[in-house]
């Protein structure tokens, strides 16, 4: 066990050190920084697996510095968590769910300690650079000798405001695909070394709970009254919305590969029937709606 940790530990050193210091590569690197941490947890348990972690945090600030900590932690954490919840034979959709929720409290805590302790805003920061490259675009507009229309002005600014009250909504939506691309990666591997992974379920076989649809309603009620913008409640209520507008338009696809199941419809059509739909924001309201009356209504048990 202390040679395969030993191992495991300069897996992760390399990795961490191509995901510092190699660009494009390093990219690639990181989402595979959460696999010596899943196979040494699936092996032995994440007991041990702890005291490998407490050694990659002490190897990444040696390879980086204090800075590199955080995302040593995330990733080691959200490893030990995947690896324990598959040695338990868990479905991977609770093994998804999990590890992006311990992405997700990763995330929110490194970006209070960015503010509190270092005052830096990445989120702020990541505004005020690109409204200045808008505003370096526009100038150069004007030197050409065009004049730019203050539609696009004003659209940018609406823009930068939505995002900027959907921000807890984009933080899950990282979590989730962290989390969702760490498992890609990572389960060939696995299956490789023989370890017991299991199988996604059908997606066609996903359903959500129905109790969404009751919040659902009752965020449609509390969105009537008139809330002040950028107080917690209208913040909530914001994101609440468009959380659930996302989970489902995935059980109203989910629903459309039940029928094209049923119907034989071959999976080439069904795939880019269902790629095209990401690119078309009202084919995406569509879904969603039937999304809700599968949940609410049981269509599938009507075909």
């Amino acid at each position: 066990m202390i040679t395969e940790a030993a191992i495991q530990l300069a897996l992760f050193a390399v990795l961490f050190l191509i995901s510092l210091y190699i660009p494009l590569l390093g990219m690639i690197a990181t989402f595979f920084l959460s696999l010596p941490f899943i196979i040494f947890t699936m092996r032995h348990g994440y007991t041990y697996a702890l005291v490998l972690l407490v050694a990659s945090l002490i190897v990444s600030m040696l390879i980086g510095s204090v800075f590199s900590l955080p995302a040593a932690l995330m990733f080691g954490t959200a490893g030990i968590t995947i690896g324990a919840l598959l040695r338990k034979n868990k479905s991977r959709y609770v093994v998804l769910l999990a590890s992006a929720f311990v992405f997700l409290i990763n995330m929110i805590v490194d970006y209070i300690i960015s503010i509190k302790f270092f005052e830096m805003d990445i989120i702020q920061e990541s505004f005020s650079v690109f409204r200045d490259s808008f505003q370096t675009a526009m100038q150069i507009m004007k030197g050409m000798g065009q004049e730019p229309p203050q539609q696009l002005q004003e659209q940018l600014e609406q823009g930068l405001e939505l995002v900027k009250y959907i921000t807890p909504t984009l933080f899950v939506l990282a979590a989730f695909l962290l989390a969702y691309v760490t498992m890609v990666v990572s389960v060939p591997i696995l299956k490789r070394l023989k370890l017991p992974i299991g199988a996604w379920p059908p997606f066609r076989d996903f359903m959500l709970p129905k109790s969404l649809l009751w919040y659902y309603l009752l965020v449609l009620v509390v969105s009537l009254f008139p809330l002040e913008k950028g107080t917690f409640a209208y913040l909530a209520v914001f994101n609440i919305y468009y959380l659930l507008q996302l989970l489902f338009v995935v059980q109203g696809f989910s629903f459309l590969h039940y029928v094209a199941n049923k119907k034989n419809v071959s999976k080439g059509v069904v795939i880019g029937g269902t790629i095209l739909c990401l690119f078309l924001p009202f084919l995406l309201y569509l879904i969603a709606i039937l999304g809700i009356i599968d949940l609410g209504f049981e269509l599938r048990k009507r075909i």
